[in-house]
């Protein structure tokens, strides 16, 4: 049994710690966390490195119910009356040997996520006024969607993967068709930029590099830095059977695609095929 010394959120106030119990792959680990601690941050702060990094990681409780990655710990104990949690960890290279080498592509923005300092109000405003569909709005979160995208809306408390700043994005999300291979692309991309750049400098990309499962995903979390600001993504593989829309045509026959042809007006192209002038 390892131990690791308890972990606290900042939530605005001193919540009372809750006890957790992880079992991973057998192995078993014991923390304290705030309530409004989330299982992803819980995981990367209690569990070493070596048996995430590079896995694929599955969550539940001892009799079988999925447990997700964002989910919060206090109420996630209370609903399930449960400390105890087991982690599945599935090292990729075994499940998909040779994946390094295999294509992948980015299918696009799936949603964005964003602080903003009035929650309530921003879903009046994008619900109202922009025509969005309100999927989900509670203490932690709003979300928003066309159907195709979504904008997730967090408030300025401090709060899990987030500083609480406004007027801030949250995070970026796209959505590829093989999230192992992205993976792999990733991984290396990170170590050239250190080898290049060194250590938490800009340019560089950083991530935990585990596949965390939700209902709908798989997601892979990393963060870019830019100069002095840090910007977190999300790639996501969406699981085959949550995959496709009931009404496609919705989309393909009123949407723009981007990827029909060339997009805009290129004055400097314009300028350089111009018959020369006589003088």
């Amino acid at each position: 049994m390892a131990e690791r010394t308890p972990q606290e959120m900042p939530t605005g106030e001193r919540p009372d710690l809750v006890p957790l119990t992880l079992l991973v792959n057998g192995d078993m680990y014991t923390t304290e966390a705030g309530p409004m601690a989330i299982f992803h941050e819980v995981l990367e702060q209690t569990v070493p490195a070596q048996q995430l990094k590079g896995h694929r990681i599955r969550i539940s409780t001892q009799s079988g119910e999925e447990i997700f990655p964002d989910m919060f710990i206090g109420e996630t104990a209370a609903h399930f009356q449960t400390h105890t949690f087991h982690v599945e960890a599935t090292p990729l290279r075994e499940m998909a040997e040779g994946a390094a080498n295999v294509p992948w592509t980015n299918l696009g923005f799936d949603h964005i996520a964003i602080t903003v300092a009035d929650r309530a109000d921003a879903k009046i405003f994008l619900s109202e006024a922009l025509g969005m569909t309100v999927v989900r709005d509670d203490r932690h979160q709003t979300v928003l969607t066309t159907g195709n995208t979504a904008i997730f809306c967090f408030g300025t408390e401090i709060a899990p993967l987030s500083d609480g700043l406004p007027s801030r994005w949250h995070h970026l999300g796209f959505v590829v068709d093989n999230l192992e291979a992205a993976y792999q692309h990733l991984a290396r991309y990170a170590e050239k930029r250190r080898a290049e750049r060194g250590e938490n400098t800009s340019g560089t990309l950083s991530s935990d590099f585990m596949l965390l499962e939700r209902n709908e995903r798989w997601s892979l979390y990393c963060h870019y830095r830019n100069g002095e600001t840090s910007l977190m993504i999300q790639l996501s593989e969406i699981k085959p059977e949550a995959r496709g829309f009931a009404n496609p045509q919705r989309f393909t026959d009123q949407m723009y695609d981007y990827l029909s042809g060339r997009y805009g007006v290129r004055f400097e192209e314009e300028s350089t095929s111009q018959p020369e002038q006589q003088s």
